[in-house]
């Protein structure tokens, strides 16, 4: 799960030219077909298949729009936002709407006539446990002080049958959520708002008591906006904004040892930012993620997991990537000038 938060952190840069890249580079990448030409403040969002661009600062020069100042409890984040639907297969755009929300779950719920499509109407992102029907949601309460980011005072829990909130988890700040895939765990990441120093936090509680099983602390400032559960479960891999990975054991509990120290997030090096999202291979040898410069540089990079070491990054653009999705053998991109779609094979081989 991405936040609209992503584009107000980042720095403005300087003038930003479109897309070059050598011969040697086409062969693995090439853009989605359909979108206008421009600098858009979009986030490619994946569910179930269906593959989601959203604007969430509209269809405007999300340079020039970011470089102004807004009043107090003002936004450029306004809804309904536009939405662009891409076939992942022919990899063009196919439909065009507008959605309140920008999350792909409420997105596709309001659209689709599902047991949890009702939610769409109060809620803005929720995790299914569909054997119990049982919804965790997030209900948006406040913007944060930079008018940058909803903020959630907390975890509903639904029944879908009664629609009934059984329970409530009072958590704040909640920036996303992840049930683990056996059901019997819920991962929230949040951070203490009144710390000495500044850290976030994984807690972990039972699905079947909602009882605090863990806190899971990490140092760096900076939080966590978007997970991936690998196929078994036992790992749950992080993406902390601007920073770096951070790798959850989820048999322990515990992070993962990458680098020194275990409860720092690991940046591999880069001299740029990491935006806030994370995709894992459809076979779980890499994990991906996409890098900017403030507005430039769109990068992607490929961390071999068994190594637990960078192996390759992709020169995009020369504006900012946003986000990131697999699908198939297929690694899509958004920078802010376009949707890319690398060949994950392809690219492999120039290792």
């Amino acid at each position: 799960m991405l936040r609209a938060g992503l584009f107000a952190s980042l720095i403005l840069g300087s003038s930003i030219c479109y897309l070059f890249v050598c011969s040697a580079q086409r062969a693995e990448m090439r853009r989605v077909k359909g979108l206008p030409s421009g600098r858009f403040g979009w986030i490619l969002r994946e569910w179930k298949g269906q593959l989601f661009l959203v604007y969430l600062t509209g269809k405007r020069d999300v340079v020039e729009l970011l470089s102004k100042a807004f009043p107090p409890g003002q936004t450029p984040f306004v809804s309904p936002f536009p939405v662009v639907r891409i076939d992942p297969d022919a990899e063009h755009v196919i439909e065009e709407f507008t959605s309140k929300h920008h999350h792909p779950v409420p997105i596709s719920a309001e659209r689709e006539q599902r047991p949890d499509s009702w939610l769409a109407q109060d809620y803005d992102y929720w995790v299914l446990d569909e054997q119990a029907n049982i919804a965790y949601a997030l209900k948006p309460t406040r913007w944060d002080e930079w008018d940058s980011e909803k903020r959630y005072a907390g975890v509903y829990v639904i029944d879908l049958k009664t629609r009934w909130v059984k329970n409530f988890l009072e958590i704040s700040p909640v920036f996303t959520l992840a049930l683990h895939p056996n059901r019997q765990k819920l991962y929230v990441m949040t951070a203490p708002e009144k710390a000495e120093v500044e850290a976030g936090e994984v807690q972990v509680y039972s699905t079947a008591n909602l009882g605090l099983l863990k806190t899971i602390t990490y140092n760096g400032g900076v939080y966590i906006w978007d997970t991936e559960f690998s196929q078994d479960g036992s790992r749950l891999f992080c993406c902390v904004d601007g920073r770096g990975l951070l790798v959850v054991d989820t048999v322990k509990d515990q992070f993962e040892l990458w680098e020194e120290p275990a409860d720092m997030p690991v940046n591999f090096g880069f001299p740029t930012d990491f935006s806030g999202s994370i995709a894992l291979a459809s076979d779980e040898k890499e994990v991906y993620v996409a890098l900017r410069d403030g507005w430039e540089k769109g990068r992607v990079a490929a961390i071999d997991i068994a190594q637990k070491k960078l192996v390759r990054t992709l020169e995009l653009s020369q504006t900012a990537c946003t986000s990131v999705v697999v699908m198939g053998d297929k690694l899509f991109a958004a920078c802010l000038d376009g949707v890319y779609v690398i060949d994950i094979p392809a690219w492999r081989q120039k290792q």
